[in-house]
């Protein structure tokens, strides 16, 4: 299980992703407002991914949940902390062409 920390990171990187992973909530406490970016890259093979989304994990906003990597490209994951939700809002999701 992969946890970006939002009390010290803007961006939680992960590279040579070697397994399928399990990205949960973040650790920490998020403000209001406040943005996370996740990047992922695998190590040359695709990777399953599966998202935490219960409460203070995530949520899609008017975009997919990446399920899987895609081989040796970067994905990019835009979130937004929603403290009236309790949830981090994926806003964005993009891939290197």
């Amino acid at each position: 299980t992969i946890n970006p920390t939002s009390d010290s990171v803007d961006q939680y990187n992960v590279t040579a992703l070697a397994n399928g992973a399990t990205i949960g909530a973040p650790t920490g406490t998020p403000i209001n407002g406040q943005k996370l970016i996740i990047r992922i890259k695998d190590n040359g093979t695709a990777r399953v991914l599966t998202w935490d989304t219960s409460s203070g994990a995530y949520r899609a906003i008017g975009t997919i949940l990446p399920t899987t990597t895609t081989i040796s490209i970067t994905t990019y994951v835009g979130c937004i902390y929603n403290a009236a939700d309790s949830y981090w809002d994926v806003i964005a999701v993009a891939q290197q062409s």
